[in-house]
């Protein structure tokens, strides 16, 4: 599944497989479904909590979008440290939050 996504102000092609939690792996070296079950572990937690938790819940998100945005087309992006760079703010609009996670577990969450 492709989905175009607005990540600070800039638009990426994400694409999501069965190959994308073989990727997410090679490239991070964690577990992508184990990643999934943390974010969902953070949003039943309270307000505060979940504020403590944001680094953590960025960072992985973060982290699903460039491996995607890297398997719909590598030669939008040259690093996962310049796409960073290339994103100026990450929370003025947070839909592309839970664009990213839907579209990671779509591959998963089809048949169920």
């Amino acid at each position: 599944m492709k989905k175009i996504v607005n990540i600070g102000g800039k638009e990426y092609t994400m694409k999501s497989s069965a190959y994308t939690q073989f990727k997410y792996k090679d490239d991070t070296g964690r577990r992508m479904l184990s990643d999934l079950q943390e974010i969902t572990k953070l949003q039943g937690k309270k307000q505060e909590e979940m504020i403590e938790g944001m680094d953590d819940l960025t960072e992985i998100v973060l982290r699903m979008a460039y491996v995607m945005i890297e398997e719909a087309d590598a030669t939008q992006v040259k690093s996962y440290e310049e796409f960073l760079k290339s994103i100026d703010s990450l929370y003025d609009n947070v839909e592309w939050i839970s664009e990213v996670i839907e579209l990671a577990t779509s591959p998963i969450s089809r048949g169920i």
